[in-house]
């Protein structure tokens, strides 16, 4: 669960009972009127998502040829992305019309994107793996009745995933999307966790290296957590369900191909591939 090396994307599920004509799509959430133009649409929201992703993953691929200043801009920018994908996680999976099928997209999704993220990004399960535990923490907390057991499998769930992309605190931020009441207290409780679990270490981390010798090498850490992830907080809450242009599978197959092209340029650029 690095800070300074952290990557992710979103994914949400097909919504139920789809009037002739819509089609379905990863990220779809609340249904809203196809005429409404009220409010941040899902479409949006990954569209955001995924480019702050692809900044953050170009800065930790290219982190030893850019300027500092360059770094702390796209890697920073990468805080934005995890938030969303998570609401958006909880959205669909409220409106599924099939918990199964969509688990078994996000893992076969998971497994192919981990060829690229495992050879040029890091050697931890990506993020689509933590939103497939995710996933089954909220089918859980919905259907088993016997709460001490549900609380067993969360903390086992959650500590099963401490070496995932976005581990351990990704399923407490899933969780606390899915069972907080109250549109305020949902998006901002679970984004001000991330920021203090994120930020403290890494302010931290630049205080001291500051005394130690004045460097600022934990800034886009700072950055990540304390300006991108609370950034979401007026995206989410604009939010009112509208569904936006619907690109069905586009953004599961973003995720490992932008890793390629990413790895293409970076060999393109320099003769090697990145490691």
């Amino acid at each position: 669960m690095a800070l300074y090396g952290q990557t992710e994307l979103g994914v949400v599920a097909p919504t139920k009972s789809e009037p002739v004509g819509t089609v379905s799509f990863p990220g779809s959430a609340l249904r809203a009127s196809p005429t409404s133009s009220r409010g941040v649409s899902s479409f949006t929201l990954k569209i955001i998502a995924i480019v702050s992703m692809t900044m953050n993953h170009g800065a930790n691929m290219f982190s030893d040829k850019l300027p500092f200043e360059a770094l702390c801009i796209l890697f920073g920018a990468g805080g934005l992305t995890f938030p969303i994908m998570a609401f958006l996680l909880v959205e669909g999976y409220r409106h599924t019309s099939s918990v199964k099928k969509y688990a078994l997209r996000l893992a076969i999704f998971a497994v192919i994107a981990q060829v690229p993220y495992g050879l040029f990004l890091a050697s931890m399960p990506n993020v689509l793996f933590t939103l497939l535990v995710g996933l089954g923490i909220l089918y859980a907390h919905d259907h088993v009745e016997n709460r001490g057991l549900f609380w067993l499998l969360f903390i086992v769930a959650t500590l099963a995933t401490i070496y995932f992309d976005w581990g351990l605190i990704g399923i407490v931020v899933i969780y606390l999307f899915k069972s907080l009441e109250g549109q305020r207290f949902r998006i901002c409780i679970p984004l001000g966790i991330t920021s203090l679990a994120f930020g403290l270490p890494a302010v931290s981390l630049l205080g001291a290296n500051l005394i130690d010798g004045g460097s600022l090498s934990a800034l886009p850490s700072v950055l990540y957590a304390l300006i991108a992830c609370p950034l979401a907080i007026p995206l989410l809450a604009g939010y009112r369900g509208r569904r936006g242009v619907p690109m069905k599978y586009f953004f599961y197959a973003y995720y490992p191909l932008h890793i390629l092209v990413l790895a293409l340029v970076y060999f393109f650029l320099f003769g090697i591939m990145p490691s």
